[in-house]
């Protein structure tokens, strides 16, 4: 398995200098709303596989479905601003991770251009007005122990075009949730797809049956005019994976992601999301278990009080299994400071206040 140890953002977004010391098998993010959870959440994820492009990209659509891919990239910057492009090449701050992992020291400097792009259509020259489009260029330079491997991914505003992977670069595995990802029946479908394809799914049955032991089977079946994800119960029988609660709809969209994570990292954003108070107590004990039989380390954000205490109920038994990290934003920057289970149960009782 590998794992990342410690994450240290020099520039990302905006965060300065923050650093995570001493990862454990599940990490939670505590703070409140803009405190830089999300971005540290995507910090790791680039700095698991830096020289993947559909990393970079999946950064920009889990936090904007739908939206520009190049203003996302742009967005990643640190004071990264909107930009007219014109006839004016702009450039950005560096974006600097670094991180050790249990298999390596590795780090990460991605530099960034906008330029114009001129073009008028040849086969209508005669008519053709010129068109002014977008090519944003990212220069990332990452290293892993004594070696150093340089990558220029080019983005255009308009055509798409093939980045190939740099496949020297040890990349670790990684999934992300988001806090939709169990409300997208099609993206539920896609994710029990690539498991059954994998020739998982009695992994994925078995992790199910650890949320609720009455779950025989899941399947994908044809209903009415749309495919549809049944799950075979013992008590109900043969049903709609939405007739179920927000917690079953959680509880499958993070089956499926730690099998596709597995021998890697979970990165999981808003875990309370969409769940009852009282769904946590029984959802987080689950995940634990489920993470440690997919052999999966995980970095979770929250907001919640109820979160963190269904956390600290949850780790009674292993009280070195959990790390917490408590971000606060001022004026100067972002503050991050490292609490245990013990040290977290402490703050929690003196009056922890995220909002």
């Amino acid at each position: 398995m590998s794992r990342i140890t410690s994450l240290d953002i020099e520039a990302y977004r905006s965060l300065r200098n923050v650093k995570l010391d001493e990862l454990r098998s599940v990490n939670l993010l505590v703070g409140g709303n803009n405190a830089g959870k999300t971005s540290i959440l995507e910090a790791v994820g680039l700095i698991a596989r830096p020289l993947d492009p559909a990393q970079w990209i999946q950064t920009v659509t889990n936090r904007e479905p739908g939206g520009s891919v190049l203003d996302g990239l742009w967005g990643m910057f640190p004071n990264s601003k909107v930009v007219d492009v014109g006839t004016s090449e702009h450039t950005a701050i560096p974006i600097i991770i670094r991180a050790h992992t249990s298999e390596d020291t590795r780090s990460l400097s991605v530099d960034a251009a906008v330029y114009p792009e001129q073009w008028a259509d040849v086969e209508q020259a005669a008519r053709a007005e010129v068109q002014t489009e977008a090519l944003m260029q990212l220069d990332v330079n990452a290293s892993t122990n004594d070696r150093f491997i340089p990558m220029q991914m080019d983005f255009h505003s308009g055509k798409p075009r093939r980045i190939f992977i740099d496949k020297e670069f040890p990349s670790i595995r990684i999934f992300s949730i988001t806090n939709v990802s169990h409300r997208s029946t099609e993206q539920l479908i896609r994710y029990l797809s690539r498991v059954i394809n994998t020739g998982a799914k009695e992994q994925l049955i078995k992790l199910l049956q650890l949320f609720d032991a009455a779950v025989r089977d899941v399947m994908i079946s044809r209903a009415i005019d749309r495919d549809a994800i049944r799950v075979a119960h013992e008590d109900r029988g043969i049903v709609d994976l939405s007739t179920f609660g927000d917690g079953m709809r959680r509880a499958f969209a993070m089956s499926n992601a730690l099998l596709m994570a597995g021998g890697g990292i979970l990165l999981i954003d808003e875990i309370e999301s969409a769940l009852h108070a009282r769904a946590l107590d029984s959802l987080f004990p689950w995940l634990i278990s489920a993470a440690k039989a997919a052999d999966v380390q995980i970095v979770a954000t929250t907001h919640s009080l109820d979160a963190i205490d269904a956390v600290i109920s949850s780790f009674h038994d292993e009280p070195d299994g959990l790390a917490s990290y408590y971000l606060r934003k001022s004026n100067t920057g972002t503050f991050c400071s490292r609490y245990d289970l013990s040290s977290l149960r402490n703050l929690r009782s003196e009056g922890l206040d995220i909002r």
